[in-house]
């Protein structure tokens, strides 16, 4: 997962896995990974994916 936090959170390691990977991932959105506002859009993204996600589980 290059460009990206450090330490993600197992959900969004999860997430980014189904895409094939934190670029494909990027790709998909129309983003380009080695953009600093794209990545950052990439992961605000995530993080709503994984909330989402979360919030699917409490149901």
């Amino acid at each position: 997962m290059s460009c990206m936090q450090t330490n993600p959170h197992p959900e969004q390691r999860t997430i980014v896995k189904q895409y094939g990977g934190w670029t494909a991932f990027m790709q998909c959105f129309g983003l380009k990974p080695w953009e600093d506002d794209d990545v950052q859009e990439g992961l605000a993204i995530l993080r709503a994916f994984a909330t989402d996600d979360e919030d699917d589980d409490e149901k």
